[in-house]
């Protein structure tokens, strides 16, 4: 009776006031300009109930807490939890990152996020390592190095978040939380894991990534055993309609996969997570942000029939873009970032972490780091953003832009599943070639305006970074010798009968195609090392192509 009486309120007010708009707008001769969205999507100068007429508002709108979930997750959203503040780390070893860790969970962090864990195939000895150990994440390849990076850190009481699918490096976690005490049960965290449809030759069985599901299904209750990243992906300058089809199609991918191994949908939806990015164009942001978040629960609910109402929720992580951060006049990154992260709290993420200003000159500062963390703090407490539930919601703009991505984001969709999964796979991956290039280009023929650099720039480069006050974080090469130094007195200290015993049972698991987890497990608590455990694999499969790489399937 209630969506009875909304529904004909709705259609009351429009009727009435349609001819009154257009006569409106024809009066002040309003017409609409070429002015695009950063997507491209045609933006008008002013909107009005005529671009919204066709919504129906509890079936495309509603409330927040209720499907399709377009104005959040949560009835009460961030008046009951504030999303979780991370700010991404990852430098040198595990001793620099360790402290880096500790030092911001006493400024106020509330998460744990930290990036560059296992993403090398071969070990801190291997001459290839040479000017890259520590260079943009921390360098981890044994067990040892997990319990140095959580020393002092209450596993229990955090989410950890680990960027990157690295199967050893969730084993060693997992070891590590063991070794603690801790309950898997309650264990609480994300591992960056998607089923990606690599090679004409996929198949289910002795697939890592569907490997971590089952196995967090069965044991980490807690755990967000999949968070589809097409962060990156946005950060490659695809348009916000592909980053919506991208995140959808590999999350109904990743369905379908671990269906196919026999396991219900509603034990496996509930527990996976995005990982979006936040760009520049900041009503479109927001936007964007409602479609994906209306689009899954449709897809999950409508495709794949889950009968649990958790099983339509969207959960996301957002970062900032890092595309947009500058070399030239650096200090300006500070307000591209804010801007990129008050359209992620305004578009009801659960997470965060927001890009520090010198990050497109080197690894942030510790000082670089903290004002990142502020400026989350101070969206959360002084701006009052967060005090109203989805506040952009009733825009007729902002409802207009919403309802154009989701159904730019589909036509992307049906064209994609027109093709078979590897090829969709290649899709994905060219379509961000070419926004590379197509962007870069925009740049340098003075199309796309980026201040301080073909806008407002400076005429003397020379000393800018010095100009602008930006201290940044050195390589230290002493990183390398110190890893170096770890691993040789791990392999001599462990037991030497115990790591090979390990080989021989992971190599099995691996020829056999068994679940991975557990014999990773066993592997880690040998306290091999992650690029012994790429060579036992190599025996089974053959050498890491690049997918492998790109996709960091590092022991998988």
């Amino acid at each position: 009776m209630f969506k009875e009486e909304v529904l004909k309120e709705i259609e009351r007010l429009n009727s009435e006031h349609e001819s009154n708009v257009k006569e409106v707008l024809k009066r002040f001769s309003i017409e609409e300009e070429e002015l695009k969205t950063l997507s491209g999507l045609p933006l008008k100068p002013v909107y009005t109930p005529l671009d919204i007429k066709g919504n129906d508002f509890l079936e495309d709108i509603s409330f927040p807490g209720l499907y399709p979930f377009t104005r959040g997750i949560t009835p009460m959203g961030y008046r009951t939890k504030e999303w979780t503040v991370r700010q991404v780390v990852g430098l040198g070893t595990a001793e620099e990152t360790n402290e880096r860790l500790k030092y911001l969970f006493n400024q106020g962090q509330t998460g744990f996020s930290v990036c560059g864990m296992g993403y090398q195939p071969y070990e801190s000895s291997d001459e290839r390592t040479f000017g890259i150990l520590g260079r943009g994440g921390v360098w981890i390849e044994t067990l040892a190095d997990i319990e140095t990076l959580f020393d002092g850190i209450d596993m229990s009481k955090i989410s950890i978040n680990q960027i990157g699918f690295s199967i050893p490096v969730f084993a060693m976690i997992i070891a590590e939380a063991k070794r603690k005490g801790v309950d898997l049960k309650t264990l609480s965290g994300t591992i960056q894991n998607v089923v990606l449809p690599i090679g004409e030759d996929f198949e289910v069985k002795g697939n890592g990534s569907v490997d971590i599901i089952e196995y967090c299904a069965k044991n980490l209750p807690k755990w967000n055993h999949t968070s589809i990243s097409v962060r990156n992906n946005r950060d490659e300058g695809v348009t916000a309609p592909q980053e919506i089809a991208f995140g959808i199609y590999l999350g109904a991918f990743t369905l379908e996969s671990v269906i196919s191994r026999g396991l219900d949908v509603d034990e496996i939806a509930p527990r996976i997570s995005f990982f979006l990015s936040s760009e520049n164009d900041f009503l479109e942001e927001v936007a964007k942000f409602r479609a994906i978040r209306r689009l899954w629960a449709r897809t999950v609910k409508e495709r794949f029939k889950a009968k649990n109402p958790r099983s339509w929720l969207m959960r996301f992580h957002v970062q900032t873009t890092a595309l947009n951060l500058t070399a030239q006049q650096p200090l300006n990154n500070i307000i591209r970032s804010t801007i990129h992260a008050l359209a992620a709290v305004l578009g009801g993420a659960q997470s965060m972490s927001v890009n520090s200003f010198d990050e497109a000159l080197a690894v942030p500062t510790k000082a670089s780091a903290t004002l990142s963390l502020r400026t989350q703090q101070i969206i959360a407490l002084e701006s009052g953003a967060s005090n109203v539930l989805d506040p952009l919601g009733g825009s007729y703009c902002i409802e207009s832009l919403t309802d154009q991505l989701e159904e730019k984001a589909l036509d992307i969709l049906n064209e994609m599943e027109a093709l078979s999964p590897h090829k969709c796979f290649q899709y994905i991956k060219d379509k961000g070639n070419d926004a590379c290039y197509t962007r870069q280009k925009a740049i340098d023929n003075d199309e796309m305006p980026v201040v301080g650099v073909n806008r407002f720039a400076m005429e003397d480069d020379i000393g800018e970074v010095d100009q602008w006050s930006v201290d940044l974080l050195k390589y230290d090469p002493t990183w390398r010798e110190k890893q170096i130094k770890r691993l040789n007195r791990v392999k001599k200290e462990r037991d030497p009968q115990k790591a090979e015993k390990a080989k021989k049972m992971l190599e099995d698991a691996y020829r056999d195609k068994v679940n991975i987890i557990e014999p990773m497990i066993e592997a880690v608590q040998a306290y091999l090392s992650i690029g012994e455990i790429v060579k036992v694999r190599e025996r089974v499969y053959g050498p890491l192509n690049m997918d492998h790489i790109m996709g960091c399937f590092f022991g998988v």
